[in-house]
């Protein structure tokens, strides 16, 4: 039996530079359906150009019960197969995608590592190879 997503919202400690940066890549995903790498590689890439130390995560194996997520992953494999990559800033992960399991959960996504950890099997750091090349975004201070 898995866990079902919790439903009281999490308070964040991200400041505000860190919190501009998150929003400018929230706002230019429309379809979060297997797009984790590209958006975790670009948002690791733009907070560290801004002097945050921001590391990608990937994980595998979800445990919280998706019975809502996008249609496609469940044709493709059970949850215990789903792969995921996201941002972890300090003690906190960001998931700009996490819509594609949880339809209904916030957006942008920010949680605690430690709720993050229980919800996967799996976590481990990741650092973008060269096949994995960071989009180009400019924000404004």
């Amino acid at each position: 039996m898995g866990l079902r997503a919790p439903l009281p919202a999490y308070i964040s400690s991200i400041g505000r530079h860190e919190r501009h940066i998150i929003r400018a890549h929230a706002d230019r995903i429309m379809e979060p359906y297997n797009l984790c790498v590209e958006t975790s590689v670009d948002l690791t890439a733009a907070l560290r150009d801004k002097g945050f130390s921001a590391r990608m995560l990937c994980c595998t194996g979800l445990k919280t019960l998706a019975p809502d997520a996008d249609s496609r992953w469940h044709d493709l494999a059970p949850q215990s197969r789903w792969v995921h990559c996201v941002v972890k800033i300090g003690e906190e992960i960001i998931d700009l995608t996490r819509r594609q399991f949880f339809p209904l959960s916030a957006f942008p996504f920010i949680q605690s590592m430690s709720a993050f950890d229980a919800e996967w099997d799996s976590v481990s750091l990741s650092e973008p190879g060269p096949r994995m090349q960071p989009k180009l975004l400019a924000v404004v201070d």
